[in-house]
Parts: C-alpha cells; sequence; structure tokens
C-alpha cells in the first residue's frame, strides 16, 4: 500500500476510491460480462495502432506479445459468452468444461449446429482466427510466459511476427466477435416468442415466410420450387420444412408476412377505428395550434387552458362509452407493443399483464392512453405486429387524410 500522511489510512495504489467523474471506471459490482469481452479486443488493437502510428520502434518486440495475447483472449471470452449464453435457454445441450482451450470452445459451438443461420456462418468465420492462435498457443500459456510449466521456451518454431499484418487481422476478427455477441443477444431474446424451430431461429423462420409467398399460393405449382430452394438454402429436410411453416402460421407477427391475420382477442376494427378517429381529430385540431394552447408559463390564456380541458374531458368520456374494460385493455395492448420493444407474439401476455393492472374497475380511466401523442401511429404498429394489417392500414390512412368533420364526438 502506499502511505499517507500522519495516522491515515493507507491509500490503494489500484482500487482506492477517488471522486473524478471523468476518469473513473464501473467494474465489478457495477461492471457487465459484454466490458471483458469488448475490453480485451479493444486494448490489442488500440496498443497495436499506438507502436504502429506512433512509430515506436523500441516497443515492437516488447508489446508484440501483449497485443497477440489480448487477442486471444478477447476470442476465448467471446467464445464462452457465446456457449454460455446459448446453454442457458437450452439452445446448446452442454457448456464447455473451464479450460482455456480455444479450439475445443470453437469445435463445441460449431458442433451444435445452432438453429440459428447466422451464428453457424459466424461461428465458422472465426476458424482461421481460432486454428492460428492455437497452433501457437493452445492454453493461453505461450502468450503470457517465456517458457511454458514443462520448461520449454514459448513460440520456439515462430520467429518474427509482422504488427500491421496482426492488426489488420485483429480488425476483422473483432468485427466477426461483435457480429456474434449482438447475434447470440438477439437469439436468445427471440427464444422468448417460442416462434423457433430445432433447425429455424425466428430470423431464419422470417426470411423463409419472406420466400414462401401469399399463404393463398401455397398450393400452385411453382410452390414446389419455393419449396425446395427454401430446403437447400436452410438445409431442411421435408418435416423440417413442415415444422417450419407450421411455426410461421402460429406467430402473428410472421403470419402476416404470408398473407395471414388473426382476430383481436375483445377490440373489434370498428370499435379500435372510431376511438383513434376520435382521437385524431382533437389531437390533429390542437397540433395545428399547438403553440397557441394559452401555456405560455408568463403569459397564459386561461380561457384556452380550459377549452383544451373541455375537449380532452369530451374525448375521455366519448371513449369512455364506447369501450369496456377488456376492450380498453386491447387497445393499451397494441399501443405497447408498436411501441416496443414487444414482439408480435407477445401480444397474449401483455394484454393479460393490462387486464391485470386495470383491477376490478368495471371502467377503467382511459386518459392516460388517450393522452399519447404517438397513439395512432403505435396501436397501428401494434395492429399489424399482432396479426391485423387490415386494420393497421385503415388506422394508418387516419393522418394524412382524417376528415374532422365526420370525426363527430358524439
Amino acid at each position: 500500500m502506499i502511505k499517507s500522511g500522519g495516522g491515515a489510512a493507507p491509500v490503494d495504489p489500484f482500487f482506492e476510491m477517488i471522486p473524478d467523474s471523468e476518469w473513473n471506471a464501473c467494474v465489478g459490482s457495477q461492471g457487465v460480462e459484454e466490458n471483458y469481452v469488448d475490453g480485451y479486443i479493444e486494448a490489442a488493437i488500440e496498443l497495436a495502432s499506438a507502436v504502429i502510428d506512433k512509430k515506436l520502434y523500441a516497443s515492437r518486440d516488447t508489446l508484440a506479445m501483449p497485443i497477440l495475447y489480448n487477442g486471444r483472449h478477447a476470442l476465448e471470452l467471446s467464445l464462452k459468452f457465446a456457449i454460455n449464453k446459448l446453454h442457458r435457454v437450452g439452445a446448446l445441450a452442454a457448456p464447455h468444461k473451464p479450460d482455456h482451450d480455444i479450439l475445443s470452445h470453437w469445435a463445441h459451438l460449431r458442433d451444435a449446429k445452432i438453429g440459428d443461420t447466422m451464428i453457424r456462418t459466424l461461428v465458422d468465420e472465426l476458424e482461421p482466427y481460432v486454428t492460428s492462435l492455437s497452433n501457437i498457443d493452445n492454453d493461453g500459456q505461450e502468450l503470457r510466459y517465456a517458457k511454458t510449466q514443462a520448461g520449454k521456451k514459448s513460440l520456439q518454431t515462430i520467429a518474427l511476427v509482422n504488427l500491421p499484418h496482426i492488426r489488420k487481422s485483429l480488425d476483422e476478427m473483432a468485427k466477426t466477435l461483435t457480429r456474434l455477441k449482438r447475434r447470440v443477444h438477439e437469439f436468445t431474446d427471440e427464444c422468448s416468442t417460442g416462434t423457433f424451430t430445432r433447425e429455424c431461429s425466428r430470423k431464419d423462420l422470417r426470411t423463409i415466410a419472406e420466400a414462401l409467398g401469399a399463404h393463398k399460393t401455397w398450393t400452385e405449382e411453382n410452390f414446389v420450387d419455393r419449396k425446395i430452394a427454401i430446403c437447400k438454402r436452410f438445409d431442411l429436410g421435408s418435416k423440417e420444412f413442415s415444422q417450419a411453416l407450421d411455426k410461421i402460421k402460429e406467430s402473428r407477427e410472421l403470419g402476416v408476412i404470408v398473407g395471414l391475420e388473426q382476430e383481436l382477442h375483445h377490440l373489434s376494427d370498428k370499435k379500435a377505428f372510431d376511438v383513434l378517429r376520435l382521437w385524431a381529430k382533437v389531437n390533429f385540431l390542437e397540433k395545428e395550434d399547438h403553440e397557441d394552447l394559452g401555456l405560455d408559463f408568463f403569459n397564459r390564456d386561461f380561457d384556452k387552458v380550459r377549452e383544451h380541458l373541455r375537449i380532452r374531458r369530451e374525448l375521455d368520456d366519448a371513449v369512455q362509452a364506447i369501450l369496456t374494460s377488456n376492450e380498453l385493455a386491447d387497445l393499451e395492448a397494441l399501443f405497447y407493443i408498436g411501441r416496443g420493444p414487444e414482439y408480435g407474439e407477445s401480444y397474449d401476455r401483455v394484454l393479460q399483464s393490462t387486464k391485470a393492472s386495470h383491477g376490478s374497475t368495471p371502467a377503467p380511466d382511459v386518459h392516460q392512453i388517450l393522452s399519447k401523442t404517438s397513439l395512432l401511429e403505435n396501436v397501428a404498429l401494434g395492429a399489424q405486429l399482432v396479426g391485423r394489417p387490415s386494420l393497421a392500414a385503415k388506422l394508418r390512412a387516419l393522418r394524412p387524410n382524417v376528415d374532422l368533420d365526420d370525426a363527430a364526438l358524439s
């Protein structure tokens, strides 16, 4: 410990708590796993760039090993991150034993044949980096120590390395590692929807849906050609192809891609349209004059404030008379799904949660949802996502061409 003056406690040379908002870093209890995954590859690239760009010729030999080790460690951490996260959602049957063998970790991930085309592709892209680093340092010793535990000289088959070449490879590897990390995050999030098969992720099923064409054309002769192309692209047999079709048809969001629609649980298209038309009249009129509502703090026009409140109360009362509690919950669910980040498959869960928030109140307050300035856009998007594209189209048509005279509040 660094000594301090007088009888004060010694200063910790590395972990002393210092009030410095600019250079204090979040670690430990405030850190996340991704900081380790990202940090070592950043360190490798920054260090290589410093040596090359600043022409630190005297540091070439001393910093080559830290550069390579940081790159290797970043690769190891990335593979472990992907394996552990995929195992937690059941996409990978077993984790890998805790060691430093990057080739074994990579093979474990490759051989699992994760049901996602992008993850499999990115794992394949890592092969040359894994092979190279594993060949010269299979357990993380030789890039850290001059001698191995067996007493042999480290890297004794290597005499020279080129730092610009290493930096270029680190840059390319970093891009693949970043894409893998992001896709693993997306994939595990998608798993919560239940829209996947053993061979195809939700992302894959979306791509398949876009290639299938409209559901009504599936009985046509040329559908066989589409099926063959899809099966070849995703390496599917007839059984796996049929399972993919079933999942697409079950999905409220993906079903829309192939022309399928599903009903809302409580809210009819007519009531949804009537409510949003009333909302549009009030909001579009006020938006045209939003700077003149009399709300200036120093120069308020209380007559305009009262008129604003009167119109809002009329809207609330009119909608309250139209919607039941369950129908209001349906409208709110569409809004929350449209606002995101929810999938269309989340409809049942979001609806039940919204209904629960209303409790046993026979006529919940409508003002909170009607006061949302993005209500029309998000309800329309929500309707699209949960399988009602025809309703979404009707609602979107209100924005540019709303008939204000026809949209009476009574």
